[in-house]
């Protein structure tokens, strides 16, 4: 797990370009196959969590055309004195919405507003961001819980901390967030695809099949999504047959299914038909997963196996006639 420890060099990185002076204001088959489910449920539930829209637009941030004219006002504030901190707040938050080119150097001197004492909770949100964009995700998530110590409801920075909660291996805090979302927006499917994949990761199955039965109401993607986590499930439970006809749920399985490439659809089925002993079907499904992933090891050797398993069948089925 991510520490804060661990990231203080990165940090340190980060923080450094505010203070070089005036200079910063220029710019074996089945059993391997079998980890597969493992990295699903503890590893990759982190990119399948969804986002909320971000970043979220203010009204108190200036339009384009009028952007590069309000960095040069605040710069021309602390020429005149480097310690104006509404100069520094104005400048990091329009260097933040600038992008992430000048992310850099927006957490500098937002740092430098805060360690003057700056208290703005715009503060919070702009570092929160940046911070999770630069992969710094402890202090991301510190300066998320800021934010929320000020605008305690607040959806979208809620939704945020959440998925650091995953990300970090904080899966208890997760949930809390999530069964909160959930209370306070109780039909918001994106929240809804987020507690059962949290229920899932501290291992609440039965709540989790019912968070995905609930989310296939809303239909589309998020349907089709449900179907994958189902099939998931089945098949780390052994139920074969089940999470075939999940995966084979998932709709046009051949379609990109947004959040979860194909592939994983399709090494799911090929797994449930190697168990189901369906030769051919699994041969086909590796197959599909190859044309994604020519590389894939695992399912090159299964591949083989199902190959090699089809012609079998298919000679003592020509030997009994």
């Amino acid at each position: 797990m991510t520490t804060r420890a661990a990231e203080e060099p990165r940090l340190k990185a980060v923080r450094s370009h505010w203070r070089l002076g005036m200079d910063w204001l220029s710019p074996r088959v089945l059993a391997g196959l079998a980890s597969f489910s493992i990295v699903v449920l503890f590893g990759a539930l982190w990119w399948m969590l969804r986002d909320a829209p971000m970043p979220r637009m203010r009204a108190d941030f200036p339009p384009p055309p009028q952007l590069m004219a309000k960095i040069s006002g605040a710069q021309d504030r602390l020429r005149a004195n480097p310690q104006d901190i509404g100069a520094l707040v104005d400048l990091g938050t329009l260097l933040f919405e600038k992008g992430p080119a000048s992310y850099v150097e927006a957490i500098s001197v937002l740092e430098e507003a805060r360690e003057l004492g700056a208290l703005d909770p715009k503060i919070f949100y702009c570092l929160g961001l940046m911070y999770q964009e630069e992969g710094l995700y402890p202090f991301a998530l510190s300066e998320y819980k800021r934010f929320l110590r000020h605008y305690p409801e607040d959806k979208e920075v809620r939704l945020l901390t959440a998925k650091l909660y995953y990300r970090l291996g904080m899966l208890p805090d997760a949930l809390s967030e999530y069964e909160r979302l959930k209370f306070l927006n109780p039909k918001d499917p994106i929240i809804e695809e987020n507690l059962g994949l949290s229920l899932w990761g501290n291992k609440h199955l039965d709540r989790a099949l019912a968070s995905f039965g609930q989310l296939k109401i809303y239909g589309g993607d998020f349907a089709r999504r449900a179907e994958f986590y189902l099939g998931q499930i089945a098949l780390d439970a052994g139920k074969y047959q089940e999470a075939a006809d999940h995966f084979a749920l998932c709709g046009a399985v051949n379609a990109e299914l947004p959040g979860i490439p194909v592939q994983r659809v399709h090494t799911g089925l090929g797994m449930a038909f190697q168990k189901l002993g369906r030769w051919e079907e699994a041969k086909a499904s590796w197959e599909t997963v190859l044309k994604a992933e020519p590389k894939d090891s695992k399912a090159q050797s299964a591949l083989r196996e199902a190959a090699r398993r089809l012609a079998a069948a298919k000679k003592a089925a020509l030997k009994k006639k």
